[in-house]
């Protein structure tokens, strides 16, 4: 029985034949809902989405794209990756592999303004203070300017966005 991760490294493989690279499979650097991460031996990562994922695939790509048309690597000390290539019909993205502090994964993110009730923000920022151990106003101050560029970030935690290394103020 093929399973979801099968799947997966089959359009994996597929993606990296046609980039005249590997998936390397014993380098996994994420996985969730949306698919896996692998890196490839370009030194680039893939994310490679659920046969379903169209809907992710597509609001990681336009974040991408964003990002790309404003030149952002870096944003207020966090690194981001870069788009290097993407396939829609394989639901891959191809991405350079950055180091911590960074801000990960935009496949979550929506493109108009949260309706959250007040109380539900309340709850969110609290979790977020504890999970990111004094450095939330700097993760929303990057979120913010994600804002800004009309991207809303929805999957801010300590997985996706990583504050080690982040420059004193």
């Amino acid at each position: 029985m093929k399973t979801y991760r099968d799947e997966c490294e089959q359009r994996a493989k597929v993606y990296c034949e046609q980039r005249f690279c590997e998936p390397l499979f014993n380098s996994q650097l994420g996985w969730g809902q949306e698919g896996y991460v692998w890196e490839t031996s370009q030194r680039s990562a893939i994310k490679v989405y659920r046969e379903n994922g169209e809907i992710n695939f597509n609001r990681e790509f336009r974040c991408y794209t964003i990002l790309a048309e404003h030149g952002l690597i870096e944003l207020k000390g966090f690194n981001i990756p870069q788009m290097i290539d993407s396939d829609s019909r394989l639901l891959v993205i191809e991405m350079t592999i950055v180091s911590a502090p960074y801000i990960l994964d935009f496949g979550k993110a929506n493109f108009a303004p949260h309706d959250f009730s007040e109380e539900v923000m309340e709850y969110y920022n609290q979790e977020r203070e504890e999970w990111f151990e004094g450095n939330w106003d700097r993760v929303q101050n990057a979120l913010y300017s994600l804002e800004r560029l009309g991207i809303y970030y929805n999957d801010a935690r300590p997985g996706n966005i990583n504050c080690v290394g982040l420059p004193d103020l």
